[in-house]
């Protein structure tokens, strides 16, 4: 049997390390999934921290000083169709953005950003009245201005590409001011993923001054890939030399801060970037996690033809959806130029789909200038990622802390119940560390959570295996020593019952037929294996009703013991009124062995005027004695035949007692123990002392009235009772 045990417990042992070996492989060669699977995770919390969202009273709301000014396919349908305008064609000259231009700076803002595509040469004359050199004399005029452009192909996946075949070495023309960005990075995988080449016609102007910002936006291949992340560097590499420029927002936040000419160096030390007061967190990409702060339409979108109509009409307003706004509203404003074409200037993002690239812009360049702010108290910092050695120890507590619920859960729907909340806290513990601004913690959740379901399921079919198991032995234990009601409550709450080895108050009573050798020598064999058997039903039934757990049948007698499986106060009270009760019963079924053709001997009172020798023989006579103490209880046995018993000094007291019952004609005696346990005194008689075994010691034992009904509500106690 240990063997069989030993065997099946090292299978169990063997199983489990292959799951989790073959979970882990399986980790390890999908991590494709779980990165795809995180990053869509990264979205949801993303949605559940924009301004509506779950702390939003606890951060800066989207800044009303960023205004986008947008042209796409219908403003240039309106302008078509416009008289006062008379633009007819698109792309309109680059003298018409430099009068929109101007018209702008007039109101003074504080930054004005034009991302709108110049990449190309509209008069290649190249006189100072020129469309191009207009633009670009507009452009230098002023200090305030951010002219976007895009970069392309990441260097890590180009460098092997001819320089020669990717760039036009035509020297530029011009350019809006000569002062270069210089930057600062101390990490070797920030500098190689921000790497680019640029496919410009006019790569020059894109390197020689903090104005040029960089447009591009972090997606994938997939054009369905969500937008995340922005990034504050890139690193421009033509022919020989390399040039670090500004993204699109960092560029903007310069200009706002006027760290336009720089005297010293931008750094990035740390995965963060320094500038003033502005601190910029990066991850190893040199990329930030947006802040989102609306699911689209987040910052007021001005149709161009509302500007151009008030040039043209020298109105001191303009007026968009219905409302007249003073031209003095722009003032102090961050202003955004862009296209807002759908499909082709627009990207799906955790909080919208078909979000336009200016919204989205304008969102960045508000993060980089509010939530970067050391300053700024409602801030929102920049979402970090904690490490991966903090993530481990963060996935391996909740992962032991599932297997501990389970195993000390005292049934199987409670293991379900505490995991699952163990599992839904860690993932509101993501959300909250995540949209709180307090924290910004990016902790994984793809890959934790599979391991943690993983164990769950795990240990929880350990569990499942265990408690069937332990129901299978309470079943084979104590299916024929208890009760049907004590079995159900042992099988339904296995975990309340220890069956190891273990030492238990109990009360123990042993109950004989001591006259069964006389009753043997009068009667054929089988009548009295029948006879016997009867009043053994008869005795078991009322053990039964008082919760008794019988140890045994030995010959004649029967050993019975409250305190286990079950226990209650009432143990040694249940112990004497069963005892009480059984002779009752018994009296009851020595009756039932008079024939009918003995009624005409009966009485006027129900009683043998003379009871007949043939009907004596078949009288049980039945004695009882009752301790409680501490006994061993345990699996007693071999390895292939044993018993669950009960042993030691209480039990050896209790069948010297029932020796002394039969030798002294007592019916039920009990011990001073036992009387101890009860709630209210009862009558006894004092019948002398038992010497306990090996020792000088003596237990006091008394006898039952077992006439007297101790549950009578009028009984006073038994003040005046011996004891």
């Amino acid at each position: 049997m240990n063997f069989k045990v030993e065997y099946i417990n090292k299978l169990k042992i063997t199983i489990t390390i292959f799951l989790i070996i073959l979970i882990s492989v399986f980790a390890y060669f999908f991590k494709d999934i779980f990165n795809y699977a995180e990053e869509r995770f990264i979205d949801l919390r993303s949605f559940v921290s924009v301004d509506n969202g779950l702390f939003a009273p606890k951060f800066k709301a989207a800044s009303d000083d960023i205004v986008i000014i947008s042209v796409n396919d219908l403003t240039q349908y309106e302008a078509a169709r416009s008289s006062e305008l008379n633009l007819t064609h698109w792309p309109w000259s680059r003298e018409v953005w430099a009068k929109v231009i101007n018209f702008l700076e007039a109101q003074n803002p504080k930054v004005l950003i034009v991302d709108l595509n110049f990449s190309n040469y509209e008069d290649l004359s190249r006189n100072y009245t020129s469309p191009d050199m207009v633009l670009a004399n507009t452009l230098g005029y002023y200090d305030n201005i951010v002219l976007a452009t895009a970069l392309r192909t990441p260097y890590s996946e180009t460098q092997n590409i001819d320089q020669a075949k990717i760039f036009d070495n035509f020297a530029n023309p011009y350019s809006p001011s000569s002062d270069s960005l210089n930057m600062y990075i101390d990490n070797d995988n920030i500098d190689n993923y921000i790497s680019y080449y640029s496919h410009t016609p006019i790569p020059n102007i894109f390197t020689n001054s903090t104005t040029m910002g960089v447009t591009n936006l972090v997606t994938g291949k997939n054009k369905d890939d969500i937008v995340r992340y922005s990034q504050p560097v890139y690193k421009l590499i033509k022919g020989n030399k390399e040039y670090y420029i500004p993204s699109l927002g960092l560029a903007t936040l310069l200009k706002y801060e006027k760290i336009g000419k720089l005297a010293e160096e931008i750094p990035i030390e740390n995965n963060f970037l320094k500038a003033g007061k502005h601190i910029i967190r990066v991850n190893d990409k040199g990329q930030t996690l947006i802040n989102w702060h609306g699911s689209g339409n987040t910052y007021l979108d001005i149709p161009v033809t509302s500007i151009l109509l008030s040039m043209v009409r020298g109105t001191k307003y303009f007026e968009y959806d219905k409302v007249k706004y003073p031209l003095s509203f722009f003032k102090d404003k961050i202003i955004i130029i862009a296209q807002t074409h759908i499909n082709s200037e627009t990207h799906n993002t955790p909080v919208a789909k078909d979000m336009t690239d200016a919204q989205i812009k304008a969102t960045i360049i508000d993060n980089y200038i509010n939530d970067s702010d050391l300053t700024n108290k409602c801030k929102r910092p920049f979402a970090k990622k904690i490490t991966p050695y903090k993530g481990l120890i963060i996935t391996v507590f909740f992962c032991l802390s599932i297997i501990f619920v389970i195993l000390i859960a005292t049934n199987l729907i409670l293991a379900l119940f505490n995991s699952s909340l163990i599992i839904l806290g860690y993932v509101i513990l993501s959300v909250i560390l995540f949209a709180h601004p307090k924290f910004r913690i990016i902790l994984d959740m793809a890959m934790p959570l599979y391991f943690m379901v993983s164990t769950f399921l795990i240990a929880y079919s350990l569990k499942v295996h265990h408690e069937i198991k332990k129901r299978r032995k309470i079943e084979t234990i104590f299916g024929n020593l208890v009760s049907e009601k004590v079995l159900k409550q042992l099988v339904d709450k296995p975990h309340r019952l220890n069956l190891k080895s273990s030492v238990q108050k109990v009360t123990v009573m042993s109950c004989d037929i001591f006259n069964n050798l006389q009753i043997s020598d009068e009667i054929p064999p089988e009548k009295y294996v029948e006879l016997i058997n009867k009043a053994f039903n008869t005795i078991e039934q009322v053990i039964f009703k008082y919760n008794g757990t019988i140890n045994r049948f030995v010959g004649n007698s029967v050993l019975v013991y409250w305190g286990y499986p079950i226990h209650s106060r009432k143990d040694s009270e249940n112990a004497i009124k069963a005892a009480i009760e059984i002779q009752e019963k018994i009296e009851e079924f020595n009756e039932t062995q008079i024939n009918i053709t003995d009624w005409d001997r009966i009485d006027e009172n129900d009683n043998l005027k003379e009871i007949p020798d043939e009907i004596k023989q078949y009288f049980v006579n039945v004695k009882i004695a009752i301790n409680t103490g501490n006994a061993l209880i345990g699996q007693i046995g071999s390895s292939n035949v044993s018993d669950f018993t009960v042993l030691g000094e209480t039990v050896d007291v209790t069948e010297k007692m029932k020796e002394i019952c039969s030798e002294f004609d007592k019916d039920i005696l009990v011990t001073e123990n036992t009387l101890e346990q009860l709630d209210e005194k009862i009558p006894t008689k004092y019948a002398g002392q038992v010497r306990l075994k090996n020792s000088d010691e003596k237990v006091k034992i008394y006898e039952i009235n077992q006439l007297y009904d101790y549950t009578d509500e009028n009984y006073n106690g038994g003040e005046n009772d011996s004891y």
